[in-house]
């Protein structure tokens, strides 16, 4: 089979353009990743003119790949396949093995899905194959490289790895049907780069829990910043001169609590709900992550949605994303799970029409614990998301 390089050069070029004119690409660097599948193959040599017959084309593939994306919807990838063997009359074989390299664009799927390793996606690659045959026989080759070629749908399972399914051409003699196995090992550190200025700022451990360190410490601050009860109608009274500056407010919350219900004191000029409680400050109850991953659970992302809705309708107020975890065996764990889930939240925000301007991010890490961290429960409440009103 012979095949034109330059043609081939050109068919890459022009799949590149068309899915970079629908899609701009944005680098991922560092996103690079490899694997490993296994499938079968239709191996068909030509035997015109020879003493042969084709008795079994269908054989056993297995291969090795490694690629890097350079955008949201592109990359390039290298691949080793050993294709196995074709047989031919009088117990003669044809074994084909193939090293590939070219392009893969991603073309289904949504792009911000699949950059956070959360959805599905399929995609399309093209490029060269060098073919390597061995027999016992004589073999004519015409040419030995050939256009690579294939389709399939690549299905995150988590952060880091996930399955392919693909059916790929590497001649008019070989094809193969493969599953595959793929590992990304920046995958998790790419989730946490944002492409929008939302503020995280991470506090230095502090020898006694303190929700934020205030400027000016006011005893009266303090113990106007206890959790009312949940009987209680409306928040102490308290004059403009007694009342905290907004940015010293701090909600603080009871250590083992873990009613829904607790009421919370409203910051200066926070709006009320019909409890007389604060309508935004204080834990959101039920928004979760996936295990120890920066994934909110489908409960998290509708209670964020309704969120979302409740803050558009007071423009005016600015909140603090403020978020804990439990206590991890690796001493910056904790820290840096908490920084990216802040900004996992905030940006789930941003998504649905809140003001990035709005919004800033802190994280805690496990600095300050509502319970221990050696039952399941323990560990659940000091996994929390907090709001404050600033």
């Amino acid at each position: 089979m012979c095949i034109s390089v330059s043609r081939v050069v050109a068919l890459s070029l022009t799949l590149a353009c068309l899915v970079l004119a629908s899609q701009p690409a944005v680098a991922q660097q560092g996103n690079w990743y490899i694997g490993a599948g296994a499938g079968v193959s239709r191996l068909s040599p030509d035997t015109d003119g020879s003493q042969f017959t084709l008795d079994d084309e269908a054989s056993v593939a297995a291969g090795i790949f490694a690629g890097l994306d350079i955008g949201q919807r592109l990359g390039v990838e290298a691949a080793w396949t050993q294709l196995g063997s074709a047989g031919l009359s009088d117990g003669e074989e044809v074994d084909y093995s193939a090293i590939s390299i070219g392009g893969i664009a991603y073309v289904l799927g949504e792009t911000d899905a699949r950059r956070r390793q959360e959805g599905w996606s399929g995609y399309l690659r093209l490029g060269l194959s060098k073919i390597s045959n061995e027999s016992d026989i004589l073999l004519a080759e015409e040419d030995n490289t050939a256009i690579w070629a294939g389709a399939g749908i690549q299905w995150p399972m988590s952060h880091s790895w996930g399955l392919r399914g693909e059916l790929a051409s590497f001649d008019g003699d070989a094809q193969a049907a493969q599953a595959s196995v793929y590992w990304r090992p920046g995958a998790q550190r790419s989730s946490r780069r944002i492409s929008r200025p939302i503020p995280a700022t991470l506090p230095q451990p502090q020898p006694q829990p303190q929700p934020q360190p205030q400027p000016q410490p006011q005893p009266e601050a303090e113990a106007e910043a206890e959790v009312a009860a949940p009987d209680t109608p409306q928040p102490p009274a308290e004059t403009e001169e007694e009342r905290p500056a907004p940015q010293t407010v701090v909600t603080v919350e009871q250590p083992l609590s873990t009613s829904a219900s607790a009421c919370a004191v409203p910051a200066a000029g926070e709006p009320l709900d019909a409890q007389g409680c604060a309508l935004f400050s204080g834990v959101l109850q039920g928004v979760e992550f996936v295990g120890d991953s920066t994934r909110l659970t489908g409960v998290g992302e509708t209670l964020l949605t309704r969120l979302a809705g409740s803050l558009n309708q007071y423009p005016e107020l600015v909140v603090e994303i403020r978020v804990h975890t439990q206590s991890f065996a690796q001493a910056d764990r904790a820290n840096e799970l908490s920084r990216a889930r802040a900004v996992a939240v905030a940006r789930y925000l941003v998504g649905q029409g809140v003001d990035v301007k709005r919004l800033k991010a802190r994280a805690f890490g496990d600095t300050q614990p509502r319970a221990g961290n050696d039952t399941a429960g323990g560990r659940r409440l000091n996994n929390r998301v907090e709001l404050r009103v600033l």
